[in-house]
Order: structure tokens, then sequence, then C-alpha cells
């Protein structure tokens, strides 16, 4: 089994605002839940203290990825880009792109992943993008896994 944190940076994060390091010494996560330490409000000074904890697996949970962040998205080894097609979100997934699209060629070692919005309109931002997007089965649980998600999940966390 493997070691996971999951670092989410939200300027308001639903786990509650506490600081992540205390006099430069790791504080305990805020919630485990199989063997996954929740760490919340996580700022990229934070992060080179948790690259060296020993984790297998470090997840960055940006919800609106910003600038500040963006270098440290870059690091990661695999980068998910999930968004909704769904009329009244997707803007968000555009902006995505409008804002990062100099720094880097968005379509290489980048998974696009897509919750809502029809096959129409997934299609149409695959093209005018250049990428290729995944859709994302709906989890009523995310604490709770069907097995009907498992053929989905393990692809996406297959080795590349």
């Amino acid at each position: 089994r493997r070691e996971i944190a999951h670092l989410s940076s939200h300027g308001n994060s639903s786990y509650g605002k506490q600081e992540l390091s205390n006099g430069g010494h790791l504080r305990r996560p805020l919630l485990r839940l199989s063997r996954t330490d929740y760490y919340p409000a996580v700022t990229a000074d934070e992060i080179p203290l948790l690259l060296n904890q020993g984790y297998d697996y470090l997840i960055l949970d940006s919800g609106a990825l910003d600038e500040g962040l963006f270098p440290e998205f870059l690091r990661c080894d695999r980068k998910f880009v999930l968004g909704s097609l769904a009329p009244w979100k997707s803007w968000e997934y555009e902006s995505f792109f409008q804002k990062f699209t100099d720094n880097i060629h968005l379509g290489e070692g980048f998974d696009y992943l897509v919750q809502t919005g029809s096959t129409k309109e997934s299609v149409s931002f695959s093209k005018t993008h250049h990428i290729n997007m995944q859709t994302v089965p709906f989890i009523k649980n995310p604490f709770r896994i069907e097995k009907e998600l498992f053929p989905f999940l393990g692809a996406l966390c297959a080795e590349r």
C-alpha cells in the first residue's frame, strides 16, 4: 500500500485553514483516511516540507490553478486537469488555457478530464485546444468507491 498526501491549496479550503509549518517543523495532517493525509491551505513555500516526508504520492489539489502555484504544478510527474464543460462552468476550463498556454504546450504530459458537458462540447473543446479529453464517470461518494469505477480508476492510475 502507498502513503499519500493530499495538499489542498484552496484559499478557502473545505478542510479549514491552519498553518502547515510551526517553526520549520511539519505539523500533523488535519485528517487521515485510507493511508491519505489531508493538509489544508498549503502554499508553494510549504510544499518542500512535504516532499521530504516519504510519501509515495503527493496530490496537489489547487481548485482553480493560479500563477503562484503553476510552477509547482509543472514539477508534478503527472498533471491532471479536471474541469466541466457545462455551459455555466466551461469558462473556467477555457480560462486555464488562456492563462497558461504561453508558458507551455499544454498537450504534452497532461491528462485532461471532463466531469460534465455533452460529447459534442468535449469533441469541440478537444479540437480547439489540440488535446485528448477523458470523461470522468459520476462518483456519488468519493470516500466509497463502487466496483463499477474500478476500470476507470485503474486506467487513470496506471503507470505511463
